[in-house]
């Protein structure tokens, strides 16, 4: 993809979620992955650990997408950005100065083993193919520290996807560009190798077709009743009760892991008073 088409495709999402009809994607998309991140990080043992968020077309879009603006405002972690698209890059540090960001292949990253507390990946591995993704997801442990946690988010290969997909194949529409969906038992296989699953849940019940009828309902909302809503269905999607049936429905699939060894992390030494 050309630079030139990024930008128009930025300045695209940017327009629709200033529109009744569109502001629910953003504001579903944001909800559900800072719900998701809130949830991971919690695991996450290291005072002010180091965070490295993979991908940064959401922060692009701002808003409620803005998932580091959104870490660096309520959080003291050391945040780091990552992207394969220079454009991207570019944009991601226009909109957070200061935050450092690093233009890098995910089945490559530039890092030492070790050097991070958490890795997020929401929705950029499903960018790949399977053997690629393996490969990302080979990085992003090595680059964990010991008791890191991993929170990854793929679309994943469900019965309603794999309808999508055929309908579109038959209307001769094509897929977006880039879009890849992946098997969660491959998936899931290969974050097993060397990291402990803590949690898997669902979630993008509301990414699914027919968009134009979502936009539609959701459009009625206020704004109050539209986050109320996207913020209960984020929990109960991260919640897992109903994974049993969604996993076969959902577009998206979650799984958070740990990469276990190494002792607890020491605590703060105790602040002696003065003298006196």
């Amino acid at each position: 993809m050309t630079g030139a088409r990024e930008e128009e495709l930025i300045a695209d999402e940017i327009l629709r979620a200033s529109t009744p009809n569109g502001r629910w994607h953003s504001e579903y998309v944001g909800v559900a992955y800072r719900t998701a991140i809130e949830s991971s990080m919690a695991l996450v043992e290291r005072p002010r650990p180091a965070v490295l968020k993979i991908d940064l077309w959401n922060e692009c879009i701002g808003g409620a997408r803005d998932i580091l603006g959104h870490l660096g405002r309520t959080g003291d972690a050391r945040l780091v950005g990552l992207d394969l698209s220079l454009v991207v890059c570019l944009r991601g540090r226009a909109r957070l100065p200061g935050l450092p960001v690093v233009q890098a292949d995910i089945a490559a990253l530039p890092f030492r083993s070790g050097s991070f507390d958490a890795v997020l990946d929401l929705s950029t591995l499903d960018h790949l193919a399977e053997g690629d993704a393996a490969d990302a997801i080979g990085e992003y442990r090595r680059v964990l520290r010991d008791r890191g946690v991993l929170l990854l988010l793929f679309w994943q290969r469900s019965l309603v996807t794999r309808a999508r997909l055929a309908l579109k194949r038959v209307a001769r529409r094509e897929e977006k560009a880039g879009q890849c969906y992946l098997p969660r038992a491959k998936v899931r296989s290969n974050v097993a190798n060397g990291l402990v699953i803590r949690k898997e849940f669902t979630a993008g019940l509301l990414l699914l077709p027919p968009h134009a009828l979502t936009g539609l309902l959701l459009g009625r909302l206020s704004v109050e009743r539209l986050r109320r809503l996207v913020r209960w269905l984020a929990r109960f999607e991260l919640s897992g009760r109903a994974r049993p049936v969604l996993e076969h429905v959902a577009g998206m699939y979650g799984l958070v892991a740990t990469r276990p060894g190494g002792p607890e992390p020491a605590p703060p030494p105790a602040v002696r008073s003065g003298p006196g």
